[in-house]
């Protein structure tokens, strides 16, 4: 099997799981939008509210946060200071210093998928429940582990990314600037 055929398999997963996600994330934000507003609507209009629509809109949430996550990883577009691109004007050296930061990044993914795996493994071994609507915790728990596992798999990604760029990099003669 050759890298292009690994590269291409990764490339149409990467495809499925981003549209999946972008699915989840629309719908996710459609539902808990609609719950909010029908909170507040029952609570403080109708002043009859309904038990356990906050409860599953705090699920909700917690889960399209960690999606978003999973996605702002992915897409490599966190939070970022910029301040080594003002002083470090090699693109070389800028590639290695964007691979020596993705693997910090994978590393405290690699730390936050551990904990939220054994914190996960811990709730689903002691099958506590929320107090309202008495669902298992393991439902809103594992979105960090959830978060935690794609995270990690896009560092990696986005590790081997750069350093290969890094390894490869050309410079472009044409581009640089007298």
């Amino acid at each position: 099997m050759s890298i292009n055929t690994v590269q291409k398999t990764f490339a149409a997963i990467d495809r499925k799981i981003s549209r999946a996600f972008s699915f989840l994330l629309i719908a996710g934000g459609i539902i808990m939008t609609l719950t909010v507003v029908l909170q507040v609507l029952l609570r403080y209009v109708f002043k009859l509210p309904l038990f356990g629509l906050e409860e599953f809109s705090r699920l909700v949430a917690i889960w399209i946060y960690f999606m978003g996550a999973v996605f702002s990883t992915r897409d490599d577009n966190h939070v970022q200071g910029g301040v080594a691109d003002k002083y470090i004007t090699n693109e070389r050296a800028r590639l290695f210093l964007r691979t020596g930061v993705w693997v910090l990044c994978l590393f405290t993914c690699g730390l936050f998928l551990f904990h939220s795996g054994t914190y996960s493994w811990w709730i689903y071994g002691t099958g506590e429940r929320t107090t309202g609507l008495w669902w298992p915790r393991i439902i809103s728990v594992s979105s960090m582990f959830f978060g935690a596992f794609f995270m990690a798999v896009y560092s990696l990604a986005n590790t081997v990314k750069y350093l290969t760029k890094a390894l490869h990099y050309k410079h472009d003669h044409q581009r640089s600037f007298p």
